[in-house]
């Protein structure tokens, strides 16, 4: 009997170990196009994913993914025309993320690193707010578009 056709404990650590392997391997290659910032990985593969899971799941991973700077980083330095000094704090573009993506400021740095020249997070109040009732967040598809409706 050859090898391939013993049945056994001993092909099922093959699997195992061909699955181990085969995830290891794929973890590692997403971790290097991550690292690299490559766009052509995020809109083939991060973006198809994501688009798997209801908005507000998706919005939920996309922080996260941000707070451990998972995101791209932005290849694009703004022109110095576009610099911009208000209350004494300089802004190298007018570009910023408006409050309601992060509400817990929990990806402040992750939306820095992806090119944003400023980011608003939400506010604070003395005890934890509910928020809405969900769906609050909803995948306009004809407009490439996410809105939120967070009060």
């Amino acid at each position: 009997m050859s090898g391939a056709a013993k049945k056994g404990p001993g092909n099922l650590k093959l699997l195992k170990d061909a699955f181990f392997i085969t995830t290891g391997g794929t973890v590692m290659f997403a971790g290097h196009q991550i690292y690299k910032g490559n766009e052509k990985f995020y809109k083939e593969y991060v973006m198809p994913f994501f688009h798997l899971f209801d908005a507000e799941t998706s919005h939920k991973m996309a922080v996260k993914a941000a707070k451990y700077k998972l995101v791209p980083k932005s290849k694009i330095t703004p022109h110095p025309v576009l610099a911009s000094r208000v209350f004494d704090r300089d802004f190298p573009s007018p570009v910023g993320l408006a409050a309601g993506f992060d509400k817990d400021g929990e990806a402040v740095d992750g939306m820095l690193k992806m090119g944003f020249s400023f980011v608003e997070i939400g506010s604070v109040t003395p005890n934890p707010q509910p928020g809405n009732e969900k769906p609050r967040v909803f995948r306009l598809k004809e407009d490439k578009a996410v809105i939120n409706r967070y009060l």
